[in-house]
């Protein structure tokens, strides 16, 4: 074997060396969504969402839980550095308080692990330590529950050991509906308890709502859009709305207006112009919010030429494709009499 091709097997034993380590990288390896092999045509859009569902929650290990509140059930895991007698392991009672040596009872529910070290440094530092450096982690996570409700194929109540992200929550209730008149919108929406000041009002917590994008969680793997989700958390997935598309299409009927669904694009869904019946000339009616009508026109000929701009379509548009009258007329014509008339014309430019 020459120096060269010694050179060669070098170089490939090398590789291999490096892939076959890469593959054994530990339990933080994962799969970006663009690396996932496309499914293979005509199976369900839904295993493709499953699939990178699967690769995102292979992303858990990474997510930051410094978030996690504290509550009632959790067990925590107390260090404090230089001072193993004052090391504990201690269950959050239902009052959401801890007891420790010489500070006695402290509040910890609705902390997370960080406010806590914060809290227990000053406890421990105001009189018996100085400079304490204090850790505290959860070693047991309360059962909590959580609702998924909306586009997905098993709504329900769903019970949430630790923590879990947004991700794992929607693979647990079944992933996304993608049914025929039952799709999954581009929207998530986390409807999240929050407490309130005595300022704001009598009640004892108030609601905000985190909407997720889907389509930038998915498609382009944003981790950071694949939020921790918390106790009480009810996770809702809208249907997608629907647009109407009738006339000269070769299957009439409604599209669902998801992915900034264009003009084109629903004519495409509707199976794309009729042969025979359909002319260039489509109308796209509106109502606004007002509930004023509106119309815009476009020819399909034109916009594909980009002469025209598309128009990306809303909830309840009804898309109109222009048919010839006639075309319409000797198509039916051809159709009543289908022998008198085979072979003798045939349809010009509209």
């Amino acid at each position: 074997m020459n120096r060269k091709s010694r050179g060669h097997l070098v170089r490939w034993v090398v590789v291999v060396l490096l892939l076959a380590g890469a593959g054994c990288g530990g339990s933080s390896a994962y799969l970006k969504p663009s690396q996932i092999p496309l499914p293979q045509e005509g199976r369900n859009q839904k295993v493709l969402w499953r699939l990178q569902s699967l690769a995102q929650a292979g992303r858990t290990a990474e997510v930051d839980y410094r978030g996690y509140q504290v509550g009632p059930e959790d067990l925590l895991e107390v260090r404090v550095f230089g001072q193993d007698n004052l090391n504990r392991q201690v269950r959050v009672n239902g009052q959401g308080t801890i007891s420790l040596p010489l500070v006695g009872e402290v509040a910890v529910a609705g902390l997370t692990p960080r406010e806590i070290e914060n809290r227990l440094v000053q406890a421990y530092g105001s009189e018996y330590l100085r400079h304490p450096q204090i850790s505290v982690r959860v070693k047991e996570h309360r059962h909590q529950r959580v609702a998924v409700t909306g586009a997905v194929d098993r709504p329900g109540q769903y019970e949430m050991i630790g923590p879990r992200t947004l991700l794992e929550m929607l693979a647990l209730a079944g992933g996304l509906q993608d049914k025929p008149g039952a799709q999954a919108g581009d929207k998530v929406h986390i409807i999240r308890r929050r407490p309130v000041t005595k300022a704001e009002s009598r009640r004892s917590y108030r609601t905000e709502t985190i909407v997720i994008d889907l389509r930038r969680l998915l498609q382009a793997g944003n981790p950071e859009l694949n939020i921790p989700i918390h106790h009480g958390d009810v996770i809702f997935v809208p249907f997608a709305g629907h647009a109407y598309v009738m006339g000269g299409v070769r299957r009439p009927g409604a599209v669902p207006v998801k992915d900034n669904l264009t003009l084109t694009q629903a004519v495409a869904l509707a199976g794309g112009l009729d042969p025979v019946l359909a002319t260039p000339q489509v109308e796209v009616l509106r109502l606004d919010e007002n509930g004023t009508a509106r119309t815009f026109r476009r020819n399909l000929n034109k916009v594909m030429a980009r002469e025209e701009t598309d128009i990306p379509l809303k909830d309840n548009d009804v898309v109109v494709v222009g048919e010839s009258r006639l075309r319409k007329a000797l198509f039916v014509f051809k159709e009543l009499l289908p022998g008198a008339m085979s072979g003798a014309y045939r349809f010009a430019p509209n």
